[in-house]
């Protein structure tokens, strides 16, 4: 089962190759803008920042956080986003909109990293890998799968318009498109299971090193 997966994985990526590539594109520029805002924001605003970012790591430290309120909210906040993916890829005409979304995930972790190296240099670079990276590597893949099958959608859409192909049967298409969401939901939920129930115990125990 799951080396069927991955081949049709691999052979997705295969025959969508430049819209992965461009999706990857829009992420990576995310994430340069997003570190760059760091080095640019304002000597006050990074202090404050910096206090903000201080402050929350006593509080994680220091009390117990409700783990299933963290779930709750991490799987909110993106659930928002990928409803929000998926609907602009049923609209058409707004799926290249998507490529914002991706391009946001990619500023935040830019410019979250970028201040966590700048701030606690070793230390965030440890928060990064142990507290961040876990559940963002499931998250970004599973944002930029549904970024192309945004695209793929609309673009497969225009080109039966265009091509006037009528033996296609759109309410399977939209059907298919709608399905493979709800996997990537599924796999969104694994993810926030690791930012709410193994991220903060990594966090907890690097972040007494630098309180």
């Amino acid at each position: 089962m799951l080396y069927k997966f991955i081949d049709l994985l691999k052979k997705h990526i295969k025959d969508n190759f430049f819209i992965y590539a461009t999706v990857v594109l829009c992420f990576l520029i995310g994430i340069s803008v997003g570190a760059f805002t760091v080095k640019v924001v304002d000597k006050h605003q990074k202090e404050e920042l910096f206090y903000y970012l201080r402050n929350f790591f006593e509080i994680f430290h220091n009390s117990n956080l409700n783990s299933f309120n963290i779930l709750k909210q991490s799987f909110i906040n993106n659930f928002q986003l990928l409803s929000l993916s998926w609907v602009l890829g049923a609209f058409i005409i707004t799926a290249p909109l998507v490529l914002i979304i991706i391009g946001f995930k990619g500023f935040v972790i830019g410019f979250t990293i970028g201040l966590l190296i700048e701030e606690f240099k070793f230390w965030g670079a440890l928060i990064i890998i142990f507290g961040i990276l876990p559940q963002n590597i499931f998250i970004i893949s599973i944002f930029t799968i549904a970024s192309v099958i945004s695209l793929t959608f609309a673009t497969g859409f225009l080109k039966s318009k265009i091509h006037k192909i009528k033996t296609i049967n759109f309410s399977k298409v939209f059907l298919l498109y709608s399905s493979r969401y709800g996997v990537l939901l599924a796999l969104l939920l694994i993810a926030c299971l690791i930012e709410a129930y193994i991220a903060p115990i990594f966090i907890r125990l690097i972040v007494k090193n630098v309180l």
